[in-house]
């Protein structure tokens, strides 16, 4: 994928956050809100991780509140998201990183955990990513990552270009990490 490709997809997506009417937009922003207390209990956030003295990255996290992390109770958490600047349009995006995920190669040595939550596929390029993960996380951190299944088949959008599933993440990350799934 080309840099403009790249910035068009980031476009479409900050477009399914940037609503123009109020109602549909907070409306929005209240289901995501809830759907983070879900998600951040799916991935063992909530009852199997001490998250209490953890810096944690919040990678692709969208404008709400910064994200899963908004629902834990950390030392200090950094909300990650390229759309920074289209969000800020109609969200307080105040505090947020707008590094691109494939950028954070020098970063991913200090958080405690990393979360990442439907975004990996949406990503510039997702195998990059991911082999960073592997090669540079430090050692004994999390990474909690929700997302959907073959989403470009099975969802088509013009913002879901790569398709993950368990066998790309298990091809990647295997080797270095304790994998736990919940299907």
């Amino acid at each position: 994928m080309t840099e403009q490709e790249f910035k068009e997809l980031q476009e479409i997506e900050a477009g399914t956050w940037n609503l123009t009417d109020d109602s549909t937009r907070k409306e929005k922003a209240m289901r995501e809100g809830a759907r983070y207390l879900l998600l951040a209990k799916q991935m063992g956030l909530t009852k199997c991780i001490d998250t209490s003295d953890m810096l944690v990255f919040d990678i692709g996290c969208g404008p709400i509140n910064g994200g899963v992390s908004s629902v834990l109770h950390c030392r200090k958490r950094v909300s990650i998201d390229p759309n920074k600047e289209a969000y800020s349009k109609f969200y307080n995006v105040q505090g947020y990183d707008d590094t691109k995920a494939e950028d954070l190669k020098d970063k991913l040595g200090i958080p405690d955990l990393i979360i990442s939550t439907n975004c990996i596929d949406h990503i510039h390029d997702p195998i990059a990513f991911l082999e960073d993960l592997n090669t540079y996380m430090k050692y004994g951190a999390y990474f909690a990552h929700h997302h959907a299944i073959d989403n470009a088949i099975n969802h088509p959008h013009p913002a879901h270009k790569f398709n993950l599933n368990e066998e790309t993440v298990n091809s990647i990350m295997k080797e270095n990490f304790e994998l736990v799934w919940y299907m």
